[in-house]
């Protein structure tokens, strides 16, 4: 079975599978920088220190049985993507599944998408039509009103007393409604 990060672990580690965990913390303390020799240049205490981060996480990974489990794991699934007699044909049943599953979530999600963008448009197209009718009738209003003042003003210059007149009857209107007001209060405060 091919092993992709295990076989880096231990190519890190420079030991073989059947090694036991002493010989791979034996390497890790193999390569801590500060066994370099002190006159070793700046390139190589660097490379030193990469090595051994490299080793120290081999190890830690290595050297850790749930780690190790997890990252076997992990390596079986990638490997079984690439290869595909690593897995058993109720593994590829359900793969084949989820793919579908995910096809038709995918399409439904379009559908959906595509639905929402036609109600939209729909939406849009309707409040549209509700502005032009509302520019319209304001437009017709705003003429009517023209129309309206144009003839109040004819009239008032036909009937020159027609002004006067409106004031009567305004006046006794307003009349009316204080007498009206004054007879509500009275009847208010007598019960």
């Amino acid at each position: 079975m091919p092993e992709v990060l295990f076989k880096n672990f231990y190519d890190a580690l420079g030991i073989g599978r059947d090694a036991s965990a002493d010989e791979g913390k034996k390497r890790a303390l193999e390569t801590h920088p500060d066994k370099l020799d002190p006159a070793a240049s700046e390139k190589e205490k660097q490379k030193a220190e990469r090595d051994f981060h490299r080793v120290h996480e081999a190890f830690e990974v290595l050297g850790d049985p749930i780690k190790r489990k997890a990252c076997l794991a992990y390596d079986i699934r990638i490997n079984a993507r690439k290869d595909s007699s690593l897995i058993s044909e109720e593994a590829k049943r359900r793969i084949q599944e989820r793919k579908e599953w995910s096809q038709r979530q995918r399409e439904e999600s379009l559908k959906r998408i595509a639905e929402v963008n036609k109600h939209v448009q729909e939406v849009d197209k309707q409040l549209e039509r509700e502005r032009r009718a509302k520019e319209e009738a304001l437009a017709k209003m705003k003429k009517d009103a023209e129309l309206l003042a144009q003839m109040l003003k004819e009239m008032h210059q036909a009937n020159p007393e027609f002004a006067a007149r409106r004031e009567a009857a305004l006046q006794r209107k307003a009349e009316r409604e204080a007498l009206f007001k004054r007879t509500h209060q009275a009847v208010r405060s007598t019960s």
